[in-house]
């Protein structure tokens, strides 16, 4: 199945009335012109490097919650990094959700385990980074599989139907942190919502046999037959 791109490359600059300079010390959600503009020009040039996909899951986001600048190293822990454009990706809202909430149980529990309630090791990482080092860039630093420096395939395989495959740890860690493989049932939701927003039964048919490069033929197939069945018995209340 097509993960419509790799890796985000090359690595967007900054714009130029939003440098790194004049970023420092402000607010992630600050409504000054220089963060306006920084945020502004990210959401323009993202989708082109992402072909439009969370790059999370590489789904397209559909119906799906409003599509997210997500912080890879989370910016709560590691304020430093919060404009750093290799620390920002697209994510959808499902991918977004779950990962603040896999942050937040992993950090109760490591806080716990170390008995440190200052302790700043967050799970996509392999180690503590002290304050000011520089942002880590190669892939021996990530624990999860980073969009800017791994190649997604090498680490998940992702066949029709929307399951993920860990090929390698941080490809695990990834599937498991984000629940990936509970997309499945969301797809076939949206499947159906789609379909069904469909006048008649040839363009049903038509848009199923689009739907047949993300999904398996039968799945297709028989969401079809769902839809197709609902109709004629919404016609027959309605007659």
């Amino acid at each position: 199945m097509n993960v419509g791109f790799e890796r985000i490359a090359p690595v967007p600059q900054h714009p130029a009335d939003s440098t790194p300079a004049q970023l420092s010390g402000r607010n992630w959600t600050s409504q000054a012109q220089v963060v306006t503009s920084f945020k502004t020009e990210l959401k323009a040039t993202l989708p082109i490097a992402q072909t439009g996909r969370c790059c999370f899951c590489r789904r397209l986001p559909y119906d799906d919650y409003a599509v997210h600048l997500e912080h890879f190293v989370d910016q709560g822990t590691h304020e430093a990094y919060r404009f750093e454009i290799r620390n920002l990706a697209l994510s959808c809202g499902t991918c977004n959700v779950k990962k603040n909430g896999y942050f937040k149980t992993w950090a109760y529990r490591y806080k716990r385990l170390t008995k440190n309630p200052a302790a700043l090791q967050i799970p996509t990482l392999n180690t503590q980074l002290n304050a000011g080092a520089p942002f880590p860039t190669s892939a021996t630093h990530f624990r999860w599989v980073n969009p800017y420096v791994h190649s997604y395939s090498d680490h998940i395989a992702l066949a029709l139907g929307w399951v993920f495959t860990g090929m390698t740890p941080e490809g695990r860690r990834t599937i498991r942190g984000l629940q990936l493989n509970d997309l499945a049932k969301i797809e076939q939701r949206a499947l159906r919502e789609r379909l069904q927003m469909r006048g008649g039964v040839l363009s049903t048919l038509t848009a199923a046999i689009g739907e047949c490069s993300q999904h398996r033929a039968r799945e297709v197939a028989k969401t079809v037959a769902t839809v197709i069945a609902r109709r004629r018995i919404a016609a027959k209340l309605v007659g």
